[in-house]
């Protein structure tokens, strides 16, 4: 009998399947919404054995889950990035945090709680690789290396969607962990992540090379498939979600040259089982949500699109492409990863969401899926509309400051490649200080409260204000490192233009009186630890805050700023 109910299941799942399938692919639509249709269909409207189609379905979508994670992982080639990667990695480094922030602000103008903002941030930050890859195959709208940039671009959004889901991964614990066992769980996942890249790479590319060597392929895809299992088991039992380890043990099987062989034998089992867990998706969707929510959804669509198009446009734009490009590659990546779907999935079955959160994310990642071959079809003929009708102050901005651009990057190329290289370097090193000032900033302003009745508690015999004003003050002084570093590695790059300029001066092509240079000289002259304690001084305004602490602290921004501002005025007026 549980043959029958097993054989039934799936002959239903996968006709089914096939059919919805078949139906998306005619009307040009990307199959994945083909599986989700078809979880609904069985959820819904079939009059099956529904508790074992859901079990069964379920368990194969766990499968289904754990291949996916070790595909994606393999398509992550690290010396592919080291070759071609440094562009698409900058525009990931950047976007991904506005998205993260603007997800967070726009949950927080929706009055939710702090843990969804975070999580629609996380869910909204990447874009789907294959959707994107298919779309773009069937137009000839970009030529083949702006095509592999935007490819490379979501490969790099998976990896920073993994460790996204890393460091998220305590908050789908629930509020019912103290703040140590937090603590505990991050630096567990954190040695975990670096212990498995290091020992897996040392040695587990030479085993499948040596096994390449010297056994059938069937062989190196079992013993592959173990491991991939097995990294994804060791993530669960340190609190970590199973796609984690997977994609881990799929960068690490990369490095192998067997690599291709082990994922040409893995893709048609990844085909059926990743199948299965877009339809269990599916199953936990119902029409009525899905209209009751229309209004959610579509402003869900509209905050991602706009969110990714100006943030990816933006970056584009600074890296000196051309703008058409810019715009083009912009509205090539609006469509939803496969993550939105992972990470809302985790969060849903975590409790952390509701089901109207979980069905608008789902909807609004349809219809980015939907919009996309639509939006890519016409995307120069919307360029060129946009170029005619635009407002004449609109335009004349965006051309001054395309002239801007280009002439800070015709500054650049006059330096020699050693100066170049250093100013590359040192502008990167503002932006991870930029980073672990906003991690700091959001380990504090979460953590803060919590931590201050922990010490209440536990820790000293001081009052509750008392603690919170310690913890306030060890934030001031953790956040002096980074900010220094941040304001060194910037007062080189305002002494790196005008360095350029004197030199452009003397040839002829520059202009030492304009007002940009005069803000240089003087950005140089002030004493780093003076801005360094102004910044500091602003940033803690942006902590939640008892009235006492806050009234010293106000004094002393005054102070500051009245200080600094002296300070201006006196080596203006000698300037």
């Amino acid at each position: 009998m549980e043959e029958i109910v097993l054989l039934l299941n799936m002959t239903f799942i996968l006709l089914i399947g096939a059919v919805c399938t078949v139906i998306f692919k005619k009307l040009k639509m990307p199959t994945i919404i083909g599986y989700l249709v078809t979880g609904i269909i069985l959820a819904n409207y079939w009059a099956g054995e529904s508790e074992n189609t859901e079990f069964i379905v379920t368990l194969l979508a766990d499968l289904g889950l754990v291949l996916l994670m070790f595909c994606i992982g393999m398509g992550f080639n690290l010396k592919k990035l080291r070759r071609k990667g440094t562009f698409a990695m900058m525009v990931v480094m950047i976007q991904v945090p506005i998205m993260i922030l603007g997800g967070y602000f726009f949950g927080v103008l929706m009055g939710w709680g702090a843990i969804e903002c975070i999580f629609f941030g996380a869910i909204i930050s990447g874009s789907s690789t294959a959707v994107i890859t298919a779309v773009l195959a069937e137009t000839d709208k970009l030529n083949r290396d702006e095509v592999e940039t935007i490819t490379l671009i979501t490969v790099i959004e998976d990896v920073a969607q993994v460790l996204i889901l890393s460091m998220a991964s305590p908050l789908l614990v629930g509020s019912s962990m103290s703040i140590e066992s937090i603590a505990v769980m991050l630096i567990t996942i954190i040695l975990f992540i670096a212990a498995a890249m290091v020992l897996g790479l040392m040695f587990i590319p030479k085993i499948l090379d040596w096994m390449g060597n010297k056994m059938p392929d069937e062989v190196l895809l079992v013993f592959a498939l173990g491991l991939c299992f097995g990294m994804a088991l060791l993530s669960v039992y340190i609190g970590m979600s199973m796609a984690i380890g997977a994609f881990l043990m799929g960068v690490i099987v990369s490095q192998s040259y067997t690599s291709k062989t082990i994922e040409k034998d893995v893709t048609p089992m990844k085909n059926i089982f990743m199948a299965m867990f877009f339809i269990s998706i599916g199953l936990q969707i119902t029409p009525g949500d899905m209209v009751n929510n229309i209004p959610m959804i579509l402003l869900f669509f509209i905050v991602y699109a706009v969110l990714k198009s100006s943030s990816v446009f933006i970056v584009y734009f600074v890296g000196n492409k051309p703008l058409r490009l810019s715009f083009m590659s912009a509205v090539s990546l609006v469509a939803m990863g496969e993550f939105a779907f992972i990470i809302s999935k985790e969060a849903f079955d975590a409790g952390v969401i509701t089901q109207d959160f979980y069905t608008s994310v789902i909807g609004a990642a349809l219809l980015s899926m939907i919009m996309l071959p639509i939006i890519s079809k016409h995307a120069d003929k919307i360029c060129d509309k946009a170029h005619e009708h635009a407002p004449a102050f609109l335009y004349n901005s965006v051309m001054k400051a395309e002239k801007m651009r280009s002439d800070q990057y015709a500054k650049l190329a006059l330096s020699s490649k050693v100066t170049a290289t250093k100013f590359r370097a040192k502008l990167t090193m503002a932006y991870v200080d930029v980073i672990a000032i906003g991690l700091i900033l959001a380990g504090f302003y979460f953590g803060t409260p919590d931590l201050a009745q922990f010490m209440y508690d536990n820790v000293l015999s001081f009052s509750y204000d008392d603690c919170y004003t310690l913890i306030l003050l060890a934030e001031f002084l953790i956040l002096l490192i980074p900010l220094y570093m941040f304001v060194k590695n910037l007062k080189f790059l305002e002494k790196f233009f005008l360095d350029v300029e004197r030199r452009a001066e003397k040839e002829g092509h520059g202009n030492l009186d304009s007002k940009l240079s005069k803000f240089h000289k003087e950005v140089i002259k002030v004493n780093i630890w003076m801005i360094v304690l102004f910044i500091d001084f602003i940033l803690l305004l942006l902590m939640p805050s008892n009235l006492a602490f806050w009234t010293h602290v106000l004094v002393m921004v005054i102070g500051a700023g009245l200080i600094l501002s002296l300070y201006f005025v006196k080596y203006w007026g000698k300037s």
